[in-house]
């Protein structure tokens, strides 16, 4: 599985890009109106109203790419834009991509995602939000801009093998949004616009349906663990059983009737089972890891690992004992340490500034007690160079300062190790 890079570089940063107004001259306008009337392209109204607006209807495709700074990093489906806004007034507007397998033609089904940055509020289904600022009707894309991305990678469908995929985007305004579940949009008349692009792409992974039995002791297995996490300082805050909940809550969102009860009586036994477990000094991480290194697929163990740093951040701050069990999971389970340092960063940049107070560089930094210092410098290069590359693209506020905060870490680390013989 490749690095998840796009967290620093695409979903962190956010997108850059421009909407160009075009004020033409009236002769100009009628005489390429009439022009594209005489040709048959529409009638005579309608092509005056794109004329005045310069542009040609909003329209999108795919561009692939590879994301990352250096354009190396995991393989992407871009999506871009080009063309007038769908308006009849001033709108504050959004891009909303979903997913759906329509590998069997007369079907829509959910597709799933990988990462809880490209999930929906509510539920692990694929959903992809792009904010714009507000819109004229006489505004729009001159050239192609990104305004969405898909990791077909970090999809998981139905089903495995080669699968017929179809990313639906729609515009909405932001100030009156619909509800979306599951990926589809639940008021139509809501949607000023939508269209659609299909790929195919093979799946070697199982589907979650395919998944469904090993799937659920999987997450049962995933609740325990993030227990453990949280009761690794002896106590259970109650910010941190709100995430389990609501984690729990999005697992069975995709799940309806009688199912979905028996998940969550499945998830919440969990819970109860190894709270209890771990306040009487008997529930054993390392028997969980192997059992969910076993029976769980890629897409559980990096979800799991997941659901361990939302818990280590649900009181705000970084805390090092907390990190140093989430490493040794992340070994456990055999999981990319690249992609495990770039979804502690997503968290960690978040946090309180008090993190560059830290008793514990190394748990905070991710030094391993048995390097030697050759293998610590050359860690903290890479740190800093990551750190120093993100805090130049952030804007003022508190992800920036706590970007400053890593830096800061980092000096002193280097100070510490640069002492030592």
């Amino acid at each position: 599985m490749e690095v998840l890079y796009i967290i620093g570089a695409f979903l962190l940063f956010g997108f850059g890009w421009a909407i160009v107004k075009f004020v033409l001259n009236a002769g100009v306008r009628t005489a390429t109106a009439a022009g594209r009337t005489a040709a048959g392209k529409g009638t005579f109204s309608e092509n005056m109203g794109l004329a005045f607006k310069g542009m040609d209807p909003l329209q999108i495709q795919f561009q692939d790419a590879h994301l990352g700074e250096d354009k190396d990093g995991v393989k992407a489906k871009e999506i871009h834009a080009k063309g007038l806004f769908p308006v009849s007034r001033r709108t504050r507007v959004a891009f909303v991509t979903s997913v759906f397998d329509n590998t069997d033609q007369d079907k829509f089904l959910p597709v799933l995602s990988i990462i809880d940055s490209l999930q929906e509020p509510d539920s692990t289904v694929f959903h992809h939000l792009q904010e714009m600022p507000s819109v004229s009707p006489d505004e729009g894309f001159a050239s192609w801009v990104r305004i969405g991305v898909i990791i077909p990678d970090l999809l998981q469908p139905p089903i495995s093998g080669n699968r017929q995929m179809v990313a639906v985007v729609s515009l909405i305004d932001m100030d009156n949004p619909p509800a979306i579940s599951l990926g589809f949009i639940e008021d139509a008349d809501a949607v000023l616009w939508q269209r659609s692009l299909k790929f195919n792409h093979e799946y070697k992974d199982k589907g979650y349906q395919e998944a469904a039995e090993h799937r659920e002791e999987a997450q049962a297995i995933s609740v325990k663990i993030a227990i453990a996490v949280a009761m690794s300082d002896g106590s259970f805050d109650d910010k941190e059983g709100e995430v389990i909940k609501n984690w729990i809550t999005r697992a069975i969102k995709p799940y309806s009737g009688e199912k979905r009860e028996s998940l969550k009586q499945v998830y919440n036994d969990a819970m109860r089972e190894s709270f209890a477990a771990a306040s009487s000094g008997t529930l054993t991480l390392s028997d969980l890891t192997s059992k969910l290194s076993e029976i769980g697929e890629t897409k559980v163990k990096y979800e799991s690992i997941e659901l361990c740093f939302d818990v280590m951040a649900a009181d705000g701050k970084a805390d090092p004992e907390e990190l140093r069990i989430i490493r040794k999971i992340g070994d456990a389970l055999d999981l990319d340490v690249n992609e495990l340092e770039t979804l502690r960063d997503q968290k960690i940049v978040t946090l309180d500034s008090a993190i560059s107070h830290a008793s514990n560089i190394e748990d905070i930094l991710g030094i391993e007690p048995e390097w030697d210092k050759a293998r610590i410098n050359s860690h903290l290069r890479s740190e800093f160079q990551k750190w120093n590359n993100r805090l130049s693209a952030l804007p003022e506020g508190e992800e920036r300062e706590n970007a400053q905060a890593m830096l800061d870490l980092i000096a002193k680390a280097r100070q510490k190790y640069a002492g030592e013989h």
